[in-house]
């Protein structure tokens, strides 16, 4: 292998700066991240992708379905609702992608309302789901011949809906030593019942609990396109790219990556160097460069 002294080497080094002042100028003088879609302040909530803020954010700056709206409550008590419906947030998990939120009619409606409600109706077509971390509240009636409800079960009477028992439920041991979901016990035919999420660790002792319990909310999990923490790593800002139906990285000078603001470094980078290992390879190529020096 021809080896080349100092003096060789000189053009080619020239080479290498001139390019890399071409392709990496843009880093010397960083420019600034678009702002509109940096995170913004609804009450207590810090609002960013893959939620967005009504009336701060472009749509293009969280999911379709994470639209939140800061109430017009003066006195900040009501929460911000999301995506216009009934479920109000009240904390944003960013770091295990959950969010409590409780749902507005229950809270108001008292607990006859609930025989009437369903979660998973409410959440259809929804990138959230009902975590399986909640504890529950059953709702059971007409259940003729079956056991008596569970020891502290509260009697429920609502007009036209006959006698029912309500009851809080949590994760429970199924027998080999792990934990699964609460499930209702099993019931003869016939017997209705309905199931209201409710945060680990509540407790139903008198009807005085029941709307303290719903208020306090329940948990929610989301599953969205994109590493959101490993663009924001590497200088970026995520956003959703409506026209593609999927995740973009915004990076700095507004080019949009599909995953992280690296790989526009890796090009940025690489491209200098191929090109001069690219007249290397021609023949006379490293002579070609020290007569252009």
């Amino acid at each position: 292998m021809q080896s080349h002294g100092p003096a060789e080497l000189r053009p080619l080094l020239l080479l290498l700066m001139a390019l890399l002042g071409a392709t990496g100028g843009s880093r010397a003088q960083p420019q600034p991240l678009d702002e509109s879609c940096a995170p913004a302040a609804c009450g207590d909530l810090t609002i960013t992708y893959p939620f967005w803020l009504r009336g701060r954010h472009a749509p293009s700056c969280g999911f379709p379905a994470f639209e939140v709206t800061c109430s017009d409550d003066p006195t900040g008590a009501t929460p911000p609702s999301l995506s216009g419906s009934y479920l109000r947030l009240i904390d944003i998990r960013y770091g295990d992608r959950t969010v409590v939120a409780f749902h507005a009619s229950l809270v108001s409606g008292g607990a006859c309302r609930a025989m009437r409600f369903n979660v998973s109706t409410s959440l259809a077509l929804s990138p959230l789901a009902v975590s399986a971390a909640n504890w529950e509240l059953f709702f059971r009636a007409n259940c003729t011949g079956a056991p008596p409800p569970p020891a502290g079960a509260l009697p429920l009477d609502c007009p036209g809906a006959g006698a029912w028992s309500v009851y809080a439920g949590q994760r429970y041991d199924p027998g080999d030593g792990s934990l699964a979901p609460a499930a209702p016990p099993v019931e003869p035919a016939g017997c209705n019942f309905t199931v209201v999420p409710v945060m680990p660790g509540s407790e139903l002792r008198t009807w005085d609990d029941y709307a303290g319990i719903v208020g306090r909310g329940f948990l929610l999990e989301w599953t969205v396109p994109g590493d959101c923490a490993a663009c924001n790593a590497t200088g970026g800002r995520c956003l959703y790219e409506a026209g593609a139906n999927a995740f973009g990285c915004l990076c700095p000078g507004g080019r949009v990556q599909p995953a992280t603001c690296g790989e526009l470094l890796s090009v940025t980078l690489l491209l200098p160097l191929r090109i001069v290992h690219f007249v290397l390879t021609i023949p006379g190529g490293h002579n070609r460069l020290a007569k252009s020096a």
